[in-house]
């Protein structure tokens, strides 16, 4: 089953992340440590092209384990955390990438005694920046990596390609196949929240939106609607807050990406 995600409510997802991260830990304490002899010899025997880089996500401990950042980001990572994925996904692609990563958890442990490592999998694409400030298309590929003997899942690995050269596209779209894959959707709508009755913008709000979007400057905009040069300002922070942006250009981007303007 495969769907294409092009709108959606951005909200403070990637924050939620890290506490969902958190709680899943707090409900594992009794993490046995012998699996983390058997991720670390995985990772030292797998080899990876340089345009990719895995990690291990251990749900008990509340782990990273790691390979290829390096080559294939350029950052040189002693310690994998969720603040790295905070700082580095694109913002254009930061909500959907945390909400469809809670859902993915949540339908893993729901499902633990059906999926199959290897073999039931979940990839999905997004936008990462690397070492040198410059983004890249991603294509990740999860799936189950070690399962306990109460045929619970202990951990999961990702392996994360390179896609940019052969990307058309930065719409985040994700593919899930194996057992009890037609239930993920559900896992994802309890993240996303989304209520078509919600408005992300204020009419005004997008008054100057599609304005910034021909050009024109925080004082034109004023002229034009005939408001106070600090209104403009003030709505354009508003706009960027909630776009989850920093820069003018990634508001743009994401307004043009998300059928704004």
């Amino acid at each position: 089953m495969q769907k294409s995600l092009t709108k959606y409510r951005p909200q403070d997802s990637a924050y939620e992340f890290k506490d969902f991260l958190k709680n899943l830990k707090v409900q594992y304490l009794d993490f046995e440590y012998h699996f983390e002899k058997e991720i670390l010899e995985y990772l030292k025997e797998t080899k990876l092209w340089d345009n990719q880089f895995l990690y291990i996500h251990h749900i008990k401990s509340g782990r990273f384990y790691h390979k290829g950042f390096d080559n294939a980001l350029g950052y040189g990572i002693d310690k994998l955390t969720a603040d790295f994925f905070v700082r580095n996904i694109h913002p254009a692609d930061l909500s959907m990438y945390f909400d469809v990563s809670k859902a993915l958890l949540s339908f893993v442990l729901h499902n633990s005694a059906h999926v199959v490592p290897f073999k039931s999998s979940f990839n999905i694409n997004y936008r990462v920046q690397k070492e040198d400030g410059t983004y890249i298309s991603v294509l990740r590929q999860s799936t189950p990596f070690i399962k306990n003997k109460n045929n619970k899942v202990e951990a999961y690995i990702s392996l994360c390609t390179d896609i940019s050269d052969i990307a058309d596209d930065h719409k985040v779209k994700w593919h899930i196949f194996g057992p009890k894959s037609e239930q993920f959707p559900y896992f994802l709508k309890q993240q996303t929240k989304v209520h078509e009755d919600e408005k992300l913008f204020s009419e005004r709000e997008l008054d100057i939106l599609r304005l910034l979007g021909t050009g024109l400057s925080s004082t034109e905009i004023a002229e034009k609607l005939f408001i106070s040069n600090n209104t403009v300002n003030t709505h354009r922070k508003n706009l960027m807050r909630k776009a989850h942006v920093n820069k003018t250009v990634d508001l743009l981007f994401y307004a043009k990406e998300n059928g704004f303007i």
